[in-house]
């Protein structure tokens, strides 16, 4: 993910790893690995989940579309 300011977040994902406190979060999880600037010595995770919608009127078949909420803890050192 990159800012307005160009500085980055480096994160990677895991649809295997699930966070069982947070049972609504049952797509995988991020892991926040790193970042530039601001975000140097950036950690931590961001469970997800993935919603099904409707796909929007006008779409070519077989388009689908999936709301993503993320439930994000971080810290910098």
């Amino acid at each position: 993910m990159t800012d307005s300011a160009g500085d980055v977040v480096f994160s990677t994902f895991d649809t295997r790893d699930l966070d069982k406190s947070q049972p609504k979060m049952d797509c995988g999880t991020h892991i926040i690995t790193g970042g530039t600037g601001k975000y140097k010595g950036i950690t931590g995770s961001e469970p997800f989940a993935c919603i099904s919608k409707p796909t929007p009127a006008g779409e070519p078949e077989g388009s689908f579309a999936i709301d993503i909420p993320h439930n994000t803890t971080w810290e910098i050192k």
